[in-house]
This record gives C-alpha cells, structure tokens and sequence, in this order.
C-alpha cells in the first residue's frame, strides 16, 4: 500500500486545495510506519525507511509548522503521530543514516504542540473555541513519551491537559466530543463516546488523575455498545446516526481499547485480549485488512491500528508523568 513517494496517507473527506491534506499524509505515514517497525521483519525495513524520510521531509512544509489560526486544520494530528513514531525509532536506536535528523525533529514537534495548545489547555483540530478530549489525548500520549526520553514539555502543559479531560468527562464515563462540563448533545452520550472513553481514561491514569475501576468500565463500555460503531463502518458521511459517530473512529477505538487492556491488573488482561480479539476478527476483510472507510487507500490506516492492537502490551505504552 505504500505510495510513490514514500507514504500511507489517510484518507478521509477533508481536502486542502483539492488534495489529502499534508497533516493526514505525515500522520497516517507515521503509523502504519510505527506498526512495521514494532511488527514486521527485516523484509520491511526498506519500506520503514522511506516512510520514515517521507515523514521528516514534510514535516519542514509549511503547512505543518505551528498554527493558531482558529479553523479546522489537522496538522495537529500529523506532528503527535509523528512525535511519536520518532520517539519510538529512538528509543530502538532504529533511525540509521537518519538518526541526526530524528534527535533535531523531536524537539521542534514538542514546541510546536506546545505552541498550539489552547488557552486553558488541550488541543483540538477542529477549532480553536473549545478543546476535543481524544485529540488532547492523542497529544499528551505524544509529550508523555517524549519528556520520558528528556525532552522539555512544560509540565504545566500536562496539568492543562488534565483539567481538560476531567472537566470532559460525564457521570455515565462517556467523554465529551469537545467542551467541558455536562452535556446534553448526541455525541456526548456513552454510546457515542466507546471509541474516545479508552484513551482518554488511560491518559487521565498516566497524567495522575483516573481510576482503574474508570478505566475498566470503558472497555466494558465499549463492548456493550460495539454495534453502535459498527453501524458507522465503511458508512459514507462523518457524524450521523443517533449518536453522531464518524466512520473513522473504529480501528482508533480498537487501538487504545487495546492500550488501556495494558494497564488493567495483570489478572484481567488475558480475558480481556480475547475479548478484543474476537471484536477484531469479526471486521476483517477478505484481504486480510482492515478499513472502517469508504476509501480503499485508508485500509493503510485501519489494518496498522489494528496491527498495534495486536502487538505486545509494551508497543502502545507510555510512561506516566
């Protein structure tokens, strides 16, 4: 599936000028990269490579530097996959030729997704009015592992980011698509949130805030309420049906179900990976893949989540502050 010039880019509705924007080509190239790299033998290190210097190429175009104009802009979601697929090739000593620029990209992400915070704290590419709690998710996860391997995020970034998620979260363990507080919208109620609860209940425990009893009723969550994403697989459209879920948020889901199975209590994880394995199986396709879109081209993306979901534990961790 890799493309002519070195890429997977993820494919959705969103075009910039006419053309798959550059923030879902380096985001998209960043995990499916990350998923051979962790998954994959020698066999794939070619394809690793150009992934990889498709990635630090363009991370130097201008539509990835950092950007606080108040509009729908994904650039956010490239520079954290990206911070941390670089973070894992360091870690792994797996940069090669390319280490250098590695060790100089890293800080300058970090920055960036400091820079681009919102005020009050988190992170959203939809906006600059209110934060979204799984992008802001997505971000901390990205400088959590980066301040482990010594890079300077402020920590009072990752207290922001805290508040936010707390503030996000609803009596039921549903989470707030975007906003803080209680809520009354179609998205914001459990069944809507089985794909964000996960990662944002992971992220409130390494950002010293959670509780691993939250933690398992989201997974508990997103099996009661599987069908409700199912319904929205490979759906044409982004938020519709009775609970405002967009197709792309499936395999995300699947993804971070996984990593939060990894901070379960040791005696709870077997039961609950095959219980994620059996909601994995029942979507692939033919081919082996995995697309929760209308796009062929974003099969890229939803076999790699689904790829780290089956990975050992210790690929999607990430250290607490």
């Amino acid at each position: 599936m890799q493309e002519p010039e070195g890429d997977w880019p993820y494919e959705g509705v969103y075009r910039v000028r006419g053309e798959i924007p550059i923030g879902y080509r380096v985001g998209g190239t960043a995990i499916v990269a990350d998923a051979l790299f962790h998954a994959a033998d020698k066999d794939a290190s070619p394809a690793v490579s150009r992934g990889l210097a498709f990635v630090l190429d363009k991370l130097d175009d201008p539509l990835m530097a950092p950007s606080i104009v108040d509009r729908y802009d994904v650039r956010v979601w490239g520079q954290a996959y990206a911070l941390l697929f670089l973070c894992h090739l360091r870690a792994s000593k797996g940069g090669g030729d390319l280490t250098g620029k590695i060790e100089a990209a890293i800080p300058k992400l970090v920055q960036a997704l400091a820079e681009e915070e919102l005020r009050g704290g988190g992170w959203n590419y939809a906006g600059r009015r209110a934060p979204s709690s799984f992008v802001t998710a997505s971000v901390t996860q990205a400088l959590l592992l980066a301040r482990a391997q010594g890079e300077k995020v402020p920590i009072e970034v990752l207290d922001r980011a805290r508040r936010v998620l707390e503030e996000a979260r609803q009596e039921s363990g549903a989470f707030r698509y975007s906003g803080a507080g209680k809520s009354k919208n179609r998205t914001d109620v459990l069944p809507g949130s089985i794909a964000r609860s996960p990662i944002c209940e992971t992220t409130l425990l390494l950002l010293g805030g959670g509780s691993a009893e939250s933690l398992s009723s989201s997974l508990d969550a997103f099996h009661e309420h599987w069908e409700e994403l199912e319904m929205r697989r490979k759906k044409t459209g982004t938020h519709e049906g009775p609970y405002g879920i967009a197709p792309y948020y499936f395999y995300y889901g699947h993804g971070y179900a996984a990593q939060a199975i990894g901070l379960l209590p040791e005696s709870a994880r077997k039961r609950e990976r095959e219980r994620l394995f059996k909601a994995i199986l029942r979507t692939r396709d033919e081919d082996g893949t995995w697309n929760d879109r209308v796009f062929p081209r974003s099969r890229n993306f939803g076999t790699a989540m689904i790829v780290l979901a089956l990975l050992d534990d210790s690929r999607m961790a990430i250290p607490a502050k």
